[in-house]
């Protein structure tokens, strides 16, 4: 809800059971994190958001209010060799470096605001894996400590081939985006939803290509013997994934959701370092979060 609102505006939106969606996209995220300071600078909190991959990562900054911070986190550290890189993924077992960025970064560098995470009742549901079952599971913010949150967080950005699993509660899960591709349709939220809000960061004509057989036998060698049903999974992510934009569209061609996506070809790469293009992504999705901000209300309001 929007602060400082009437109650009566504060009452139709909670009856209309509004929640936000972010997609992942890795560095890609930028975009994302754009529409979301747009969204803070209305003073707009969605009480519950649902977060994806690296969409939990800008959904961290949204949970803390903090506006701007994850341009800087993202943009101005994106070319530190502490933030990402081969050598990480060597020795640390993911090429994002997750001890840096919620050990120093988060702490020192642009400290995050526990305090506000901590006393919050805005609720973030992050994605992720199961890798054993190949489950989707949602982790509530409001059910965990900010370390254990943290972590499962950590699990949910979890790309494969580009990290290794990661123990939540003493079970091995990877990137949510593996069980719930693009992001979770009203139908397959574990709580009703009637106006739900989409923050993607591809373009409307974006298709996912078809996972070749070569990649194919790599993602088996990887993950087949120990966890075969992830490995299943991840080979057919394309085919789910274009499935559910095609049913996402139909939703939103019948007024039964709101999407928010880039208006152009996305030429920012998931280890993107080129703060020029991290920028400009980012200024887009501010733009956009801006421009369609009375639109997107006047949709959630409507009855």
């Amino acid at each position: 809800m929007i602060e400082g609102e009437s109650v009566q505006n504060i009452k139709i939106f909670k009856e209309n059971k509004p929640a936000l969606m972010l997609e992942g996209g890795a560095m890609r995220g930028l975009f994302t994190a754009g529409v979301l300071d747009a969204f803070m600078e209305h003073k707009l909190y969605f009480a519950k958001t649902v977060a994806i991959s690296a969409g939990t990562m800008q959904g961290l900054g949204y949970l803390s209010r903090q506006k701007g911070r994850n341009y800087k986190a993202n943009v101005v550290y994106s070319s530190d060799r502490r933030y990402m890189g081969l050598e990480h993924l060597i020795c640390e077992g993911s090429y994002f470096n997750f001890n840096f960025i919620y050990g120093d970064l988060t702490h020192k560098l642009i400290p995050y605001d526990f305090d506000e995470f901590n006393n919050t009742d805005m609720e973030m549901l992050a994605v992720i894996t199961r890798c054993d079952t190949g489950e989707c599971v949602y982790i509530s913010n409001l059910d965990m400590d900010e370390k254990k949150y943290l972590n499962a967080c950590r699990a949910s950005c979890a790309m494969p081939l580009f990290s290794k699993a990661v123990n939540v509660e003493g079970i091995p899960c990877v990137d949510g985006g593996v069980a719930m591709p693009l992001a979770p349709l009203p139908d397959e939220l574990p709580f009703e939803c009637i106006k739900p809000v989409y923050i993607l960061t591809r373009d409307i004509k974006y298709r996912k290509k078809e996972i070749s057989s070569l990649y194919c036998s790599i993602i088996k060698k990887f993950y087949g013997s120990e966890y075969p049903k992830i490995a299943e999974m991840i080979c057919s992510i394309p085919e789910i994934y274009n499935e559910k934009v095609e049913k996402l569209l139909q939703l939103e061609k019948e007024g039964k959701a709101f999407v928010i996506r880039p208006e152009h070809e996305v030429e920012v790469s998931r280890v993107e370092r080129n703060r020029t293009k991290l920028k400009i992504l980012y200024k887009e999705g501010y733009k956009i979060g801006m421009d369609r901000f009375d639109e997107m209300m006047r949709w959630i309001r409507e009855i």
